[in-house]
């Protein structure tokens, strides 16, 4: 049986997060704590691949996390090229098995109870809310339908399994897109709504004490959005009066000894990434929704590398172009380091007026519409 709601209210949410880079769990936290403060009563549970430390690091310690499959995106050979033959395999694999994967998410909402499901996103779980009967919704600036139909339409057995996805997409009550979003014109239930995205608050002040900068010094900040594989920091020139903050892993894989007063560790920091936004000159970085868009929406300049076959990156780059600063390079001049002319560039470009992420509480009202 279907969890009751007589009270029409959302007493009990179940997240799924996909775990392929963290522009997903980016789009759903300002959603999550736009809800809590709804609804202070809030149970959460999150299924989702992504570390449990990071989960409750983004959501605080007073959730349920289930690690079972919800998804796993798409198979890449680092983090910008994907493995078209590689992916296909894999969600045949997955959807050889859908029965046994089905009755394992019903008996997860079983045992929950949720409200409501929200997918980022996971069309598993949509599915199964469609089954139970329970209310859903997906949330994201793309779909899986989309994209593996992007990489592997000509492969021989795709179309079958991305009409089966997109079916799941479109039981959703409401599919939410975030701006800014591919489109998505084979789905009839999408509405859309602004950026989703927290915007931090400048602790400058704080970090150049703390990493002992002085006035001069840039801080930029460099990731490449979660996706696994890394910059070997090794074969990179000096830059003058310039500090990068990076992953801490990728300080201690790298051909060379580092200059340890040039090269920090983003977790040294303490900080938040929407605070680690609003409080560098710069950021370095691969197109993708988390990065652009938290720089869109607090005013931070961004030099990425350019993807080139990542289907959502045109409709990204055209959005921060036209609200913020963004100049490109290609990937082997990022990975070689050899990028201070386009930095400085970018770093001259006048500031624009910062977008407004006003996302969630767009969210927030198709929510409600839910439970009315």
């Amino acid at each position: 049986m279907p969890p009751s709601n007589a009270e029409n209210s959302l007493n009990r949410l179940w997240l799924a997060i996909s775990g392929h880079g963290h522009g997903h769990l980016v789009q759903l936290i300002p959603l999550v704590k736009a809800l809590r403060l709804r609804y202070p009563a809030l149970v959460l549970a999150v299924q989702s691949s992504l570390p449990a430390s990071l989960l409750r690091q983004s959501f605080g310690d007073e959730l349920e996390i289930h690690d079972e499959l919800a998804d796993f995106g798409m198979v890449m050979s680092g983090p910008m090229n994907v493995l078209p033959a590689e992916s296909l395999a894999a969600y045949q694999r997955f959807h050889e098995n859908w029965s046994e994967h089905l009755e394992a998410q019903l008996a997860l909402f079983h045992e929950f109870k949720p409200d409501l499901v929200i997918g980022d996103i996971p069309y598993l779980p949509l599915a199964a809310a469609k089954r139970y009967a329970i209310p859903s919704m997906a949330v994201c600036s793309l779909n899986w339908a989309d994209i593996l139909e992007h990489y592997c339409g000509e492969l021989e057995g795709a179309d079958e399994i991305v009409e089966v996805i997109r079916s799941h997409y479109a039981a959703a009550d409401v599919f939410l897109q975030p701006e800014p979003s591919m489109p998505m014109a084979t789905l009839e239930n999408t509405e859309a709504i602004g950026p989703l995205v927290v915007v931090g608050q400048s602790r400058r002040g704080e970090l150049q004490q703390a990493l002992c900068l002085h006035a001069a010094q840039r801080l930029v900040l460099l990731t490449l959005g979660g996706i696994s594989g890394q910059l070997d920091l090794g074969q990179w020139p000096v830059f003058d009066d310039t500090v990068f903050l990076v992953p801490e892993t990728w300080l201690n894989d790298v051909s060379s000894p580092l200059d340890v007063d040039r090269y920090r560790s983003i977790e040294s920091t303490e900080l938040s990434y929407a605070d680690l936004f609003a409080s560098c000159d710069a950021m370095i970085t691969k197109a993708g929704y988390g990065a652009f868009v938290g720089a869109g929406c607090c005013g931070l300049p961004i030099l990425y590398a350019e993807r080139g076959d990542w289907p959502e990156e045109p409709w990204l780059v055209s959005w921060l172009q036209r609200v913020g600063r963004a100049e490109s390079i290609d990937w082997q001049t990022l990975s070689q380091g050899e990028f201070q002319a386009a930095l400085d560039a970018l770093l001259q470009q006048s500031p624009k007026p910062a977008a407004e992420a006003n996302g969630a509480a767009m969210a927030l009202e198709h929510i409600e519409t839910l439970f009315r």
